[in-house]
C-alpha cells in the first residue's frame, strides 16, 4: 500500500492492525525516516516467505529501486498521485521481471457530495485511467504529459485542478501524446492500431542441429576431453543425470570477473542444470531466502561456462586446422565430404545467415552440395561411437580438394543469401511503407494539437519546425537502424569444420590447413 503522507502511514497501520486483527510483526511502515539498515530489514522481510510481515504501508520513498514481487502481487494507492511517473515508479514495485502472479492493482478513490471536490477528483480519476491505458499497450505513462519530470507532472495536475479544469478537457489535452505511443507501438507491432493483435501465436524457431542429444551431454563430452589435456579439472553429474558440478578453472574464474559478483558461486563450484523444475525450483528458493542469485545456474546455450567450454573447444586445433574423422560411418571408401560452415552478416556484423553444409566428392570428383543436416541422416552421426582403426589419412590429397569445397560452399552460401534478401526485401518495403505512413500521421497529428493550443503564432510556429525536426530525427534514425540491421553484407565468410573421410585417416593425429 502506498500513501504520501507519514501520519497517513502511522494512522493507516493502526488501523489495519485493529481491522485485519494482524500481530505487530505482521504490518511494517516503510518511510524515508528510517535508517538505511532498518529499511533493508524491511524489504527483506517482505520478500521472505518464511517471515511473519504480509502487509507493508509505504511512503513514495519505496516506489524506486527496491524490489516487492517477491511473494507480492497486489497494490493500493491509498491516496492518488499527481504524476504519472509516479504511478509507473510506485507499480514497478510488483509488476516486474520475474512477477509470477498477475498484478493487481487498486486506486483509492473518494467520492463526494461537493461539486467542486468532485471535479478535483475526476482531474485524478483521469491519470488513473491513463495509466491503465499505458499498462494495457505496454507503453510509458509519462509520454501522456511529455515533461518526463515528476515534479513537472505534478505542476500540471495542479494547475489543472486550481483552474477548475474539466475532466474532459483534461483527458483531451492529454490524448495526442497517447496517440502517438499507440500509433509508435501498433508500428513495432506490426499492427493497425494499439487494439489490434495476432491471435496467432508465433511458431518456434527450430532446434538448432547437434550431435549430442542435449546441452548437458555436450558439455559433459566437452569436459572430459578438457581434463585429457588438464588432469586437474574435477567435475561430476549427479545420479539423476539432471544436474552437472564444476569446479571453475582459473580461466573460467577470470570470465566471470566481467559479472555481478554475486553469480559466482561462493565456494568456486557451478551446479548446473538444464531441467526446468529443478531451475524452478532453485529460484523459488531464492526467493523464499532473499538471495540474488540461485544456487543452481540453467545450463543452455548463452551460459557463460557454455561459452568458456566453445572457445575451449574451438582452441582444440590451431588456427587454420581442421580434423579429419576418418571411417565415418556408410560413406564409401573413396568418398570425401568436406564440413564447412558460411556466415552472412548484416551491416553492423550481426549474423542474419549461419548454416552448415556439407561438400562431397569420390576420388576427386566432385559429387554434390548439401545441408549438414542430410549429412547427419546418412551417417548417424551423434547416435553412436566410431571406432578408432588408427588409419592414416591423404592430407595432402584433402589439400588439393580444399579450395574447390571452398568455392563450392561460398558459391551455395550467396545463393542462399539471394534467396534470403528476396524474402526480406518484401518485408522492408512494407516497413517503409507502413513508416511513411505512420511519418505523416505524426505530422498531422502535430498540425491538430497546434490548432487547439491558445499559444500565440509565434509560439506555435516555433513549437512546429521543433515537432517537425523531432519526428524528421526519430524517423530517419529508425530507417537508418532497420537498414543497418537487415541488409546483409555481400560476401560470405567460410569456415572449414572438419573432413570425413570413408576409409582413411586418424581423428587424433591428422588435420587438414583450412587456409
Amino acid at each position: 500500500m502506498f500513501t504520501e503522507r507519514r501520519e497517513t502511514l502511522n494512522w493507516l497501520r493502526d488501523r489495519l492492525k485493529t481491522d485485519l486483527r494482524l500481530r505487530d510483526d505482521q504490518v511494517e511502515i516503510l518511510h524515508g525516516g528510517l535508517s538505511d539498515v532498518d529499511q533493508q530489514r524491511v524489504v527483506e522481510d517482505f520478500g521472505n516467505a518464511a517471515r511473519p510481515l504480509r502487509l507493508l504501508i509505504c511512503s513514495d520513498v519505496a516506489s524506486e529501486g527496491i524490489n516487492l514481487h517477491y511473494q507480492c502481487h497486489r497494490l493500493i494507492h491509498f491516496d492518488m498521485p499527481w504524476s504519472l511517473m509516479v504511478f509507473q515508479q510506485r507499480n514497478g514495485r510488483v509488476d516486474r521481471y520475474g512477477q509470477e502472479r498477475t498484478p493487481h492493482i487498486v486506486y483509492l478513490v473518494t467520492e463526494s457530495a461537493n461539486e467542486t471536490i468532485r471535479g478535483d477528483t475526476r482531474i485524478l480519476d483521469v491519470l488513473a485511467e491513463k495509466d491503465e491505458q499505458a499498462h494495457r499497450n505496454i507503453g510509458d505513462p509519462s509520454a501522456f504529459m511529455r515533461v518526463y519530470d515528476i515534479e513537472a507532472e505534478e505542476d500540471i495536475t495542479r494547475a489543472a485542478i486550481a483552474d477548475g479544469e474539466q475532466a474532459d478537457r483534461f483527458d483531451a489535452r492529454l490524448s495526442p501524446s497517447a496517440s502517438e505511443g499507440d500509433d509508435l507501438l501498433a508500428l513495432f507491432l506490426g499492427t493497425d492500431g494499439p487494439d489490434e493483435r495476432s491471435s496467432e501465436a508465433a511458431e518456434p524457431p527450430p532446434a538448432p542441429t547437434s550431435l549430442f542429444e542435449s546441452d548437458l551431454a555436450y558439455c559433459e563430452a566437452a569436459l572430459h576431453r578438457l581434463r585429457e589435456r588438464d588432469r586437474t579439472l574435477r567435475f561430476e553429474s549427479d545420479v539423476t543425470g539432471t544436474v552437472l558440478t564444476l569446479d571453475a578453472p582459473e580461466d573460467l574464474r577470470r570470465r566471470f570477473g566481467y559479472f555481478p559478483q554475486d553469480v559466482f558461486p561462493e565456494n568456486g563450484r557451478f551446479a548446473l542444470t538444464a531441467d526446468r523444475n529443478r531451475m524452478r525450483d532453485a529460484i523459488a528458493d531464492s526467493r523464499r531466502k532473499e538471495t540474488a542469485w540461485p544456487t543452481v545456474h540453467y545450463l543452455w546455450r548463452l551460459n557463460p561456462v557454455v561459452g568458456w567450454l566453445n572457445d575451449s573447444m574451438l582452441a582444440a586445433f590451431a588456427r587454420h586446422e581442421a580434423p579429419v574423422l576418418a571411417g565415418a560411418p556408410r560413406l564409401a571408401a573413396d568418398q570425401t565430404v568436406f564440413v564447412l560452415s558460411g556466415l552472412v552478416p548484416n551491416r553492423r556484423s550481426h549474423p542474419l545467415l549461419y548454416e552448415w553444409i556439407a561438400v562431397s566428392y569420390r576420388g576427386t570428383r566432385f559429387e554434390a552440395v548439401v545441408p549438414f543436416d542430410e549429412v547427419i541422416a546418412r551417417t548417424g552421426l551423434g547416435r553412436g561411437g566410431i571406432a578408432n582403426r588408427s588409419l592414416q589419412a591423404d592430407t595432402d590429397a584433402l589439400r588439393r580438394l580444399l579450395p574447390d569445397a571452398v568455392a563450392r560452399a561460398r558459391a551455395w552460401v550467396v545463393e542462399r543469401r539471394r534467396a534470403f534478401e528476396s524474402r526480406i526485401n518484401e518485408k522492408l518495403n512494407d516497413e517503409l511503407e507502413a513508416l511513411e505512413k505512420l511519418k505523416t500521421r505524426q505530422l498531422r497529428q502535430l498540425e491538430l494539437q497546434l490548432e487547439r493550443s491558445e499559444q500565440v503564432e509565434a509560439f506555435k510556429r516555433a513549437r512546429k519546425e521543433r515537432g517537425q525536426r523531432d519526428i524528421d530525427t526519430i524517423f530517419k534514425e529508425y530507417l537508418e537502424w532497420v537498414q543497418e540491421t537487415m541488409t546483409t553484407e555481400p560476401q560470405p565468410y567460410i569456415k572449414v569444420v572438419c573432413v570425413m573421410t570413408g576409409e582413411s585417416g586418424n581423428p587424433r593425429q591428422e588435420g587438414v590447413r583450412s587456409g
